[in-house]
């Protein structure tokens, strides 16, 4: 077995028994749904058009984030699918799209993209994924887990206002695609909020997005 099939099976298994620890916390006693329904609703708002309307896929914003999901070219990279070394926030003020696509998943260019569905709930999936390691990374140093916000609520600042968030796997899942992981890394452990360029708050995320009944299971690619 070589290395990267090591690194598959330390993944999966580490999945697995996150699931054991706390998978009663990934329930909601209030559902809005299962993990469908989650990607559902947040590509209708991320998109701006109809649930089940095709062209959602097909969507650019005038930053130049993409698709059903508002993909920007930081966690495509990320993800494998894009390279460059000037991208929106590391010396570029939007998402150009002008250098390599890389491939994967047969995608070589930005057309191809916005053209493949498929790819583009894998890659939501992935993005998750990814977003869920990081987090969990950062709240371990700090030792602390996810375990010790699930289903627990909390009270933050927005903007001069106090609001009570009762915290859930989706809605942190929800969060973390607006603001990165580092963003809901940040408001679990210094209650530091934030916006979007849109002026849309981390906040708002996390609470609308909540309550939708998923595991790890549901999203996790190893």
């Amino acid at each position: 077995m070589n290395r990267d099939s090591n690194r598959v099976s330390e993944e999966t298994k580490r999945v697995q028994e996150s699931q054991k620890i706390f998978p009663e916390l990934l329930k909601s006693h209030q559902s809005k749904g299962n993990f469908l329904d989650l990607l559902e609703a947040l590509g209708v708002f991320q998109s701006g058009l109809p649930m089940g309307e095709p062209k959602q896929y097909q969507v650019e914003n005038i930053l130049g984030f993409i698709g059903k999901y508002q993909f920007g070219e930081p966690i495509l990279i990320e993800l494998g699918y894009y390279k460059t070394n000037i991208y929106y926030g590391h010396g570029a003020d939007k998402n150009y799209w002008q250098d390599k696509w890389t491939g994967k998943q047969g995608i070589d260019s930005k057309a191809k993209f916005l053209h493949s569905p498929d790819v583009q709930e894998l890659a939501i999936r992935e993005a998750f994924t990814l977003n869920w390691k990081l987090i969990d990374k950062t709240l371990k140093k700090q030792g602390k887990s996810l375990e010790n916000y699930l289903g627990q609520a909390k009270t933050f600042n927005d903007g001069g206002k106090l609001k009570t968030i009762t915290i859930t796997l989706s809605g942190i899942l929800a969060a973390a695609h607006l603001r990165g992981p580092c963003g809901m890394a940040n408001l679990l452990l210094k209650n530091q909020s934030s916006h979007d360029e849109f002026s849309i708050s981390i906040l708002r995320y996390l609470d609308e997005y909540s309550g939708y009944d998923l595991t790890i299971e549901d999203f996790a690619i190893s």
